[in-house]
C-alpha cells in the first residue's frame, strides 16, 4: 500500500470560486458608488425644486411677488413690497453643495446672468420672480449644471403654472 498522498492549498476549483465572488462584490460596491453620487446631486435638485415650489406658494399665499436674486450667501429670496424688493428670512438663502450654474432654456440656450448692484447704490433686481398667480418669470425652463456631474436638471412649470417640474436630460 502507498502512503495517502496529502494535499497542500487549494485546488484550482476553490480559488476560481473566490475570485469569482471577489469579482462580484468588487463590481457592485462600484455600482452603489456610482449611485449614491447621482443621489447626491438629484437630491440637490430636489431641494432647489422644493425651496422653489415654496416662494411660489409664499407668493400665492400673501398676494405679493416673491423673487430669487443672486447674493455672496448663495440665492436670496426677496419680496416685492412699496415699490421695491426686500430680503426676506423664509425661506432661508438656498445654497448648493458643489458648483452649479442655473440657466435659462428656450429655444436658444442662454445664460442666466446675476443683475449687478450699480455704482450709484441703485437696487439689485431680481433674476426669477414668482407672481401671486403661481407664474414663474421669465416664462423660460430652468436649467441646473453641475460642474462634476454630466447630467442636466431641468425646471419646468406644468401647464396650469402652479407646481414645478423637475427633469433630467442624460
Amino acid at each position: 500500500m502507498s502512503p495517502a498522498i496529502k494535499q497542500k492549498g487549494f485546488t484550482l476549483l476553490e480559488v476560481l470560486v473566490v475570485v469569482f465572488i471577489i469579482a462580484i462584490m468588487t463590481g457592485l460596491s462600484f455600482f452603489a458608488l456610482n449611485q449614491a453620487t447621482d443621489r447626491r446631486y438629484t437630491s440637490q435638485a430636489e431641494d432647489f425644486r422644493v425651496w422653489l415650489q415654496q416662494l411660489s406658494d409664499m407668493a400665492m399665499l400673501e398676494g405679493a411677488a416673491y423673487g430669487v436674486s443672486y447674493a455672496q450667501e448663495g440665492l436670496q429670496p426677496v419680496v416685492y413690497y412699496d415699490y421695491a424688493w426686500y430680503r426676506v428670512s423664509t425661506p432661508g438663502v438656498f445654497r448648493f453643495n458643489d458648483a452649479a450654474s442655473l440657466s435659462l432654456v428656450a429655444e436658444g440656450s442662454g445664460d442666466l446672468q446675476p443683475v449687478r448692484q450699480s455704482a450709484n447704490g441703485q437696487q439689485r433686481l431680481p433674476e426669477l420672480i414668482m407672481s401671486p398667480d403661481g407664474y414663474l418669470e421669465p416664462d423660460l425652463d430652468l436649467a441646473l449644471r453641475f460642474e462634476s456631474f454630466a447630467p442636466v436638471f431641468k425646471f419646468r412649470q406644468d401647464n396650469d403654472g402652479i407646481n414645478l417640474i423637475l427633469e433630467r436630460d442624460l
